[in-house]
């Protein structure tokens, strides 16, 4: 075989290399200590000496090649073992660790597909490492890096969680809110603080404390029921107060809802946050908006009341799937993921094609948060001209495979 030189390693690739190094001297330990054992034995356990095998070989030279950085011949010794054994599990992770290695993520997805051809049966866990890649180079991006870093964080990658609580440290909002939504107790704590203090957008705060579904939001949650500054800040804590089942919070949310001089998207959200706790005090509210002339009040309330949903809420979203608004239909088949996956599935289809790109990629979103299930289908989305969509797709193979 003609292999070029050995080359250095891809800066984006090298903190890779540290694990194959070690895992290479394991291998030559152990490997060494087998020799020694078979030299020191008798002539009855020479017999027993295991064979290394040219397949065992190759392997171990291209993880070898790997460690030292010559992706190229490490891949060529990958697709060496393959091309006489092309089920090898081993050779195929060679190939995709050795194809990230060169290429990045989309090429060590192409190694996994084309590892995988025809085969019915997908490997997770070995498309999780191109999955891995791809939420690696999406850090990067402003635009998509925190929620990258927030899906690695969650796979119990020390790297990424060190680096969104560097960056909270240093006072990023967007890393204080992904590492709030992990349960990271710190952070939670200074989204408090936060909102006490004013410093930030107090909006996303509450959306971030909400998400955390931690007890300790529920008594700042409760105060700002009070805030007299801004209605919509209320109206956000008590719809919040409600997803974290806050019982204690009824009689508050029960008096908002009854006091007919606050604005009615309050009274609303207080009936939300009652609805979610079956607490039915505003429920003809709700009812007259499922039935809205307006179709974005009809899904949007739909889509507050999907933890229960109702056979008003179920004729709203048959409704906003036949609205001839594309935003408002996509929303509808969201939610109708809740009752018939197949249903929704079909109908995000037809607007994967929609001429409008905001559209394509909403519905995109909508696919790989609620409906896609399957491997194949978030390799698809993995390869998306949308970078949003793309870390979603990441974020679930992740999930999938823990």
């Amino acid at each position: 075989m003609s292999v070029p030189p050995i080359s250095r390693p891809e800066p984006g690739v090298r903190r890779q290399f540290g694990v194959w190094s070690a895992a290479l001297v394991v291998s030559l330990v152990a490997y060494g200590a087998t020799n020694r054992a078979w030299r020191s034995s008798g002539p009855q356990e020479q017999s027993e000496r295991p064979v290394l095998t040219e397949e065992t070989q190759a392997m171990f030279n291209g993880w070898a090649l790997l460690a030292a950085g010559d992706t190229a011949r490490a891949a060529g010794y990958a697709q060496s073992v393959l091309d006489k054994y092309p089920r090898n599990i081993a050779a195929a992770a060679l190939r995709v660790e050795a194809e990230i290695a060169r290429g990045g993520g989309q090429a060590g997805l192409l190694a996994y597909e084309n590892w995988l051809g025809a085969r019915k049966l997908e490997d997770g866990y070995l498309l999780r490492r191109a999955a891995r890649a791809i939420l690696w180079e999406a850090a990067g991006d402003p635009a998509v890096g925190v929620e990258a870093l927030q899906h690695l964080a969650a796979d119990d990658d020390p790297e990424a969680r060190a680096r969104l609580a560097r960056r909270m440290v240093a006072g990023g909002a967007g890393e204080t809110r992904a590492l709030a939504r992990l349960g990271d107790q710190g952070a939670i704590q200074r989204l408090i603080r936060q909102i006490e203090t004013g410093e930030g957008s107090k909006m996303m705060q509450i959306e971030a404390l909400i998400q955390s579904k931690s007890p300790l939001a529920i008594p700042t949650l409760m105060k700002l029921l009070k805030d007299p500054n801004d209605p919509y800040h209320v109206a956000a804590a008590a719809d919040g107060l409600g997803t974290l089942g806050a019982r204690q919070a009824i009689p508050d949310l029960q008096r908002l809802y009854d006091d007919q001089r606050q604005l009615v998207p309050v009274r609303q959200m207080a009936a939300v946050g009652l609805f979610k706790m079956n607490d039915m005090t505003g429920i003809q509210m709700l009812i007259r908006q499922l039935a809205s002339e307006f179709p974005m009040v009809s899904i949007g309330t739909a889509n507050l009341m999907a933890s229960n949903p109702t056979p008003e809420w179920h004729a709203a979203v048959k409704r906003g799937l036949a609205d001839p608004d594309p935003a408002v239909r996509v929303m509808a088949a969201e939610l109708l993921a809740l009752a018939d996956r197949e249903a929704a599935r079909a109908a995000l289809q037809g607007l994967l094609l929609d001429d409008n790109l905001v559209i394509r990629e909403k519905a995109s979103q909508a696919m790989v948060q609620k409906i896609a299930g399957d491997f194949g289908t978030f390799r698809q989305f993995l390869r998306s001209g949308d970078a949003l969509t793309r870390v979603q797709a990441g974020g679930r193979v992740l999930e999938l495979t823990r």
